[in-house]
């Protein structure tokens, strides 16, 4: 995953969310990506973006695995719901015969 996408406010939603629906292994992680939400990435010591960049692991797609498109913060969880695809794709895919 490019680090060069870890900032704004879609992220930080995404982060957010990870957070509020205990997604994230244990207080630690938690409080790192806190941090991240507060202070932001570029904030953390490289120790704590290791532990957070692997605490996101299982939740973040570089890309649409049907389209080869980058798959948007706001679109991830639903990505990770549907196979990892995107939502474009995903209306794509549909059969609404």
């Amino acid at each position: 995953m490019d680090r060069n996408r870890y900032e704004g406010e879609e992220f930080n939603e995404f982060v957010k969310e990870l957070i509020e629906y205990k997604r994230l292994n244990d207080s630690k992680e938690e409080g790192i990506a806190k941090l991240v939400v507060d202070k932001g990435f570029e904030s953390l010591t490289e120790k704590q973006k290791f532990v957070f960049e692997k605490s996101i692991s299982h939740y973040v797609y570089d890309e649409c695995k049907r389209g080869g498109c980058e798959i948007p913060w706001s679109e991830m969880s639903a990505a990770e719901v549907n196979g990892n695809v995107c939502g474009w794709c995903q209306q794509l895919g549909r059969d609404d015969n």
